[in-house]
């Protein structure tokens, strides 16, 4: 159907013969075949759209759409827009390749067609911005030109003629090393002579040395297998069948070489294909790496396609988009799980735009950031039949020992969307190939079991020698390190000095930042520069940045490097970062750079600036690694009174985090709380209302009631004072939880109910934004089975459906799935058991990883529940026990937990008559002082199964 709307649309013209669209749509069919093809076609789309008849005129001869309808057609405002010489309305029309998912031979012709059409308006755009003397302008079309025909070396040369026409000869040079890999991977030929004498008369005006030989990739050999597993994966993703291919081994095994290989094979047939990749210990920012996909050509351009919507969500992880997109808004912070799942709809929109199969190379994987792993998994779940495949490499000893990476393969394992291949190291036969095509010719026997023996058949080691030995170093050792520093010390001082500061930068680097780190000329630089990338030291990344040909060779540049020199580069490096960089973007490189100079306030500064930055993405995990590591630095700076306050600050803001990523149980919230109390004494300051808050949870986590009371007190007395709704809220709600688990529960109901009474529609967003929660849906549902436990079954139900209702209306996962597991505990003591099963269906149904570990605890704790009513005992028990011994008997994630799990451990070994284990329940809940709400069932229960017990026996 889609092919004749198609078809009609794009020959509007006029009316269409019935043979020459059947035709055109089944060239492979008799005539008679593909008119009775039409008829069906043109049946079931009448039945699809009852209303076709309006806009397609059929005859018994032809068909055409008819033109007096209202419509519009993007390829008919292009096409008007290319007649007008209108070229910059023609470019922003164009938004990708016409019909990407049809492949018929008329559509093939269009589509060229068109893209003609495109590129032609391009290059005038090109022509008129250089005419008018817009330079910058030229560059920007120039660019988008070549990300469209990346093999095209007249737009190269044209790119470098703008950049030198710039003063930018650093620029122009990098797009020659850009030309030069591209031909050379894609086609394995030079630069034509052309090309080659324009870069020639860039390097004219240094006295450059002579460095023979053409810089390109070490040779590809081998790994059919290899190559054969990753074909029948694209095969399958194709298909619709999204999977995710490991590839893993040691370092210099060429795991990163083999995915680009395929990288390329795939691009050569139709694939949009992106790359990223992480570094170790270089403070990526939270989804680093998946902003580098996003910003790959292809992906970038398929954005133009999405609507306004997703590219705000999409401006938190790109905000070049609120300057490239005129009027868009800016993104509005969000309650935590509505912002994720926005942004992740979003970011799987723009996986999707380009209308074609994606493939996602993801290396060095092992230092990815949790958060894009999380991401990642997401997007693989939820779009199970996408044409997307994943290729990741990670050093294999790092895949266990890294535990978000470990948690992610188990969970594809588990889903059966991964495919593990491990890299070995090549044989002698191949080693001897590689050698002959790094040597450029035959390599004797002996010196080839030579190499084999000393290099164990590692492709970098083999590489890496016979190239040192080319140099003249005549080294040949098994130790890689050594080989590379002797390869670097033959290099000229200049490149030497590149080479050290591109090492300390410890990731891709530019021009730019590598001359203000080193205070170089731009003719330096560029010596430098064209030296290493014919050395094949460094080779072209993305389309503005060096990185080094093998993370090997950075390590071995670093490594020779004294702690003086790093330490003065590591300064260097910081300055020109902030100089040339957004430091929201930059903030958490930084930071490692100048905690690596000494410079302890700026990396104090920088830590806490990127904990803003992931806090704000909700990246509680990476939040609180930075401001635990500024408030490490602090004794670093002399004992103040603006220190005290600094770290103070600084306390109260990890509480969030670390209480979001590892619950109250955890031993570092403790010890924030009391430094955080210890300080404000100190300087004479009142707690923060956060601060009081989390201390009032905190305490009431570990029983401490009498804590807990105090601070919700002074609480709602801040807010009272203030005249603040929002805390007089929050104060009311934790007096409530803390009688509530105390079993003071007519206290708990006046405190509940107040709260309630108190809240403000209008302060919900602050509610959610500062506090994670919808106070009214916890506290209703809370105030339910507080009701229920005082003997008022109706208003039990009233306040239990009121919550409910709210919290389906807000549509906020965390507050729904919690007034869901309030509801079902209400079921589970009510004995309601189609309420039990309602409820726990669809808390499980909104909750997903990260809601917290109170939810998932116990709705794992009712799911056990309800296989013993089910009728498997033994298993059901088995699963509450397992869950119930997971949760901390002390200092629990969260309050009341374990209280919980032990009452539906209770009521299970009830159904199941299991005596023995609930009576140690009985006695584990009754004796359990973070929690006396259900110590009257205990007691209860604990009777009940005495006499059964008596009665066995």
């Amino acid at each position: 159907m889609e092919s004749v709307l198609a078809f009609l649309l794009l020959h509007r013209g006029q009316p269409q013969p019935r043979q020459r669209v059947a035709f055109a749509l089944w060239p492979d069919s008799t005539e008679a075949q593909a008119l009775t093809n039409l008829r069906h076609v043109l049946h079931t789309l009448r039945r699809s759209v009852p209303e076709i008849d309006r806009h397609i005129e059929a005859t018994t001869r032809t068909l055409r759409w008819r033109p007096d309808l209202p419509y519009r057609l993007d390829v008919a405002d292009f096409e008007a827009a290319l007649a007008g010489e209108a070229w910059q309305d023609a470019v922003e029309c164009y938004a990708g390749d016409l019909l990407t998912g049809l492949h018929d031979d008329w559509v093939e012709e269009e589509r060229a067609r068109l893209r003609h059409g495109y590129l032609d308006a391009v290059e005038r755009l090109v022509a008129t911005a250089e005419a008018r003397g817009d330079l910058a302008g030229a560059v920007r079309h120039a660019e988008r030109l070549l990300a469209e025909e990346p093999l095209r070396e007249e737009t190269y040369r044209m790119l470098m003629r703008l950049h030198d026409a710039r003063g930018d000869r650093t620029r122009a040079v990098r797009v020659y090393h850009q030309c030069a890999a591209a031909l050379d991977q894609d086609l394995g030929v030079e630069p034509a002579a052309e090309t080659r004498a324009v870069y020639d008369a860039l390097l004219a005006r240094d006295e450059t040395p002579d460095v023979t030989g053409r810089a390109s990739g070490p040779p590809f050999v081998g790994r059919a297998a290899e190559r054969s597993a990753l074909t029948a994966a694209w095969r399958r993703a194709v298909a619709g069948r999204a999977h995710v291919v490991l590839l893993a081994g040691e370092p210099g095994i060429g795991k990163s070489r083999l995915a680009e290989e395929f990288r390329a094979w795939c691009a050569h047939r139709g694939a949009v294909t992106a790359a990223a990749r992480a570094y170790p210990g270089e403070g990526v920012l939270a989804y680093g790496p998946v902003v580098a996909w996003l910003r790959s050509e292809r992906l970038t351009a398929g954005l133009r396609t999405l609507a306004r919507s997703y590219l705000t969500e999409l401006a938190r992880l790109l905000p070049e988009l609120l300057v490239e997109v005129p009027g868009l808004a800016r993104p509005e912070r969000l309650p935590e799980s509505e912002q994720r799942q926005r942004l992740y709809d979003a970011v799987a929109r723009a996986l999707s735009a380009p209308g074609a199969p994606l493939l996602l190379v993801a290396d060095d994987v092992q230092w990815w950031d949790r958060e894009s792993l999380q991401l990642l998994h997401y997007l693989l779940r939820t779009h199970p039949a996408a044409p997307w495949l994943v290729v990741a490499t990670a050093r294999g000893e790092d895949i266990d020992t890294t535990p978000s990476l470990a948690d992610l393969r188990n969970a594809l394992r588990a889903a059966e969307t991964l495919t593990e291949i491990e890299l070995d190291r090549l044989g002698r036969t191949e080693t001897t190939v590689l050698a002959e095509q790094v040597a450029g010719g035959r390599v004797a026997d002996a010196d080839a079991a030579a190499l084999f023996e000393q290099t164990e058949g590692n492709p970098l080691f083999v590489v890496e020698a016979l190239r040192a030995r080319q140099a003249g170093g005549g080294v040949l050792t098994p130790r890689v390190q050594a080989v590379i520093q002797a390869r670097l010390s033959r290099l000229s001082p200049e490149a030497r000095d590149l080479v050290a500061i591109a090492a300390t930068v410890g990731r891709e680097f530019t021009a730019e930042v590598v001359a203000l780190a080193g205070r170089l000329s731009e003719e330096v630089v560029v010596r430098g520069l064209d030296e290493l990338w014919r050395r094949r030291i460094i080779r072209e990344h993305d389309t503005s940045a060096y990185d080094f040909s093998h993370d090997t060779i950075r390590e071995a540049a670093y490594g020779a490097l004294s702690p003086m020199r790093r330490r003065y580069l590591h300064g260097q490096v910081a300055r020109a970062l902030a100089t040339a960089g957004e430091l929201d973007a930059i903030s958490g490189r930084l930071a490692v750079h100048y905690e690596a100079a000494g410079a302890v306030e700026q990396a104090v500064a920088a830590h806490a600036r990127a904990a803003d930055v992931a806090q704000r993405l909700y990246a509680h995990t990476e939040a609180a690694r930075r401001l635990t590591r500024a408030l490490e630095l602090l004794p670093g700076l002399p004992a103040s009174p603006e220190r005290s306050a600094r770290e103070l600050e600084l306390s109260t803001a990890l509480l969030a985090p670390l209480v979001a990523s590892e619950g109250y149980a955890s031993a570092r919230i403790h010890e924030a709380h009391e430094r955080a109390l210890t300080l404000a004494r100190s300087l004479g300051v009142a707690p923060s209302p956060p601060l009081l808050r989390s201390l009032g949870l905190g305490s009431l986590a570990r029983g401490d009631f009498a804590a807990a009371r105090q601070h919700g007190v002074a609480l709602r007395e801040r807010g009272e004072r203030d005249s603040d709704d929002v805390l007089r809220v929050e104060g009311e709600y934790l007096l409530g939880v803390t009688a509530f688990w105390a079993g003071e529960l007519s206290t708990a109901r006046e405190h509940l109910a107040c709260a309630v009474a108190l809240y403000r529609d209008e302060n919900r967003r602050e509610h959610l934004l500062r506090y994670a929660q919808d106070p009214v849906v916890i506290c209703l549902t809370r105030l339910a089975l507080t009701h229920w436990l005082l003997g008022d079954g109706d208003a039990a139900i009233r306040a239990r459906d009121e919550g409910l209702a709210r919290a389906e209306q807000i549509g906020h996962p965390y507050s729904l799935a919690t007034g869901l597991l309030f509801a079902s505990l209400l079921a589970l003591d009510m004995a309601d058991l189609p309420a039990l099963r309602r409820w726990v269906d669809r808390a499980k149904a909104v909750t997903s990883p990260g809601t917290g570990v109170q939810v998932e605890g116990a709705l794992a704790a009712l799911d056990g529940y309800l296989e013993v009513v089910d009728g498997r005992p033994s298993e059901g028990i088995a699963r509450i026990r397992q869950v119930v011994a997971a949760a901390p008997p002390v200092d629990q994630a969260a309050p009341g937990l374990r209280s919980a799990m032990l009452r539906i451990l209770l009521a299970a070994c009830d159904v199941a008559e299991e005596a023995d284990i609930g009576l140690a329940a009985c006695d584990e809940l009754i004796a359990l002082s973070s929690s006396a709400v259900w110590r009257p069932e205990a007691r209860r229960l604990r009777a009940k199964f005495r006499a059964r017990h008596t009665t066995n026996a």
